[in-house]
């Protein structure tokens, strides 16, 4: 009997534990995780934070602007809200006001993309602006026109997760879509080691720790000039691969009909942008995408002969935290 009565009392209370978790704040399911992270409300930036930016910014422009250049950072979402979009602006208004290469404007409302609007500026910036961003059809060809007519379009991070738009014309347009991140400390080479914007790197492939990106359709080599990516066999073993190819680009300029597209998967973690060399490739993509840093955006599988890639450091899957990129002296 007293066996019997010891075992009802475990199965009651194996019963018990897990509806209690949910009745009083255990562990969340997916879904309420999902909506949590989307209806996450932003952190006001730092001023410790904005030290660190500053100590790492650029001293000046890469090239000097033709003209005064505008920039309208757009931090909208409909998906998942990153924590780092705060400082990722902060960081690019900061960047262009040190070096005078742009005057920043920043805006969370979809509603500031009409053509009349975009007018204004020399390029957008998507600072991971996720989801399906928009159902307004005057916006969602604005958008397309505005780069197509001559003006520039800059992603950061999580700009690409917007495989929930069913929108393949601004899928086709930015370069790819993501297709996750299941990668964390990684070896990147330069693909295109003289490519002006891989100048930052100083010709050398780096180590860095982020959330990595992967990409898929319209995601392709024959479609974009890819700048930096995984450099797959200096990693040393990796869980997570999605891509048969093992074909993991980080950074891509493009042209789209008169305009300039430039991205980069680098942003998530904050150490990212407090890294010198991180910060003088967006400077340089940004001033591309303005128009005054001039560019080749022929797609690097037809570039002849083939750049000869600057491969990154080997390391192990379970590597410490690395140091900073190397920067352009």
């Amino acid at each position: 009997m007293r066996m019997l009565r010891w075992t009802v009392i475990l199965a009651c209370l194996l019963t018990f534990l897990p509806m209690s978790a949910a009745l009083f704040g255990g562990a969340p399911d997916k879904a309420a995780a999902k909506a949590a992270k989307k209806a996450r409300v932003d952190q006001p930036v730092t001023d410790e934070q904005i030290k660190k930016v500053e100590a790492a910014l650029p001293a000046q422009a890469t090239v000097k602007p033709a003209q005064p250049r505008k920039l309208l950072i757009l931090t909208y979402t409909k998906g998942a809200r990153h924590a780092s979009i705060p400082l990722a602006a902060k960081a690019l208004e900061l960047l262009g006001k040190k070096t005078g290469a742009w005057e920043t404007t920043v805006t969370n409302d979809i509603a500031d993309c009409t053509a009349a609007n975009l007018a204004k500026y020399d390029a957008l910036c998507s600072d991971q602006c996720t989801g399906a961003l928009s159902d307004n059809e005057a916006i969602r060809k604005a958008l397309l026109d505005y780069v197509a007519g001559g003006k520039g379009w800059v992603g950061v991070h999580a700009a690409t997760d917007v495989r929930a738009w069913k929108f393949p014309e601004y899928h086709e347009m930015i370069g790819g879509v993501f297709a996750g991140h299941p990668f964390k400390h990684i070896s990147v080479k330069l693909d295109d080691p003289t490519h002006p914007l891989s100048a930052a790197f100083g010709g050398k492939g780096f180590e860095i720790t982020d959330e990595i990106y992967t990409f898929r359709e319209p995601y392709s080599r024959d479609k974009l000039r890819v700048l930096l990516s995984i450099d797959w066999e200096s990693c040393g073993p990796m869980n997570g691969a999605n891509r048969e190819d093992n074909d993991y680009a980080l950074a891509w300029v493009k042209s789209h009909g008169q305009g300039r597209v430039f991205y980069c998967a680098f942003g998530h973690q904050e150490p990212v942008w407090y890294n010198p060399a991180v910060l003088r490739f967006y400077l340089d993509g940004i001033q591309f995408a303005l128009g005054d840093l001039k560019a080749d955006t022929t797609p690097i599988a037809k570039v002849t002969p083939a750049p000869k890639p600057a491969r990154g450091p080997a390391i192990a899957p379970t590597a410490d935290p690395p140091v900073k990129a190397q920067q352009k002296k």
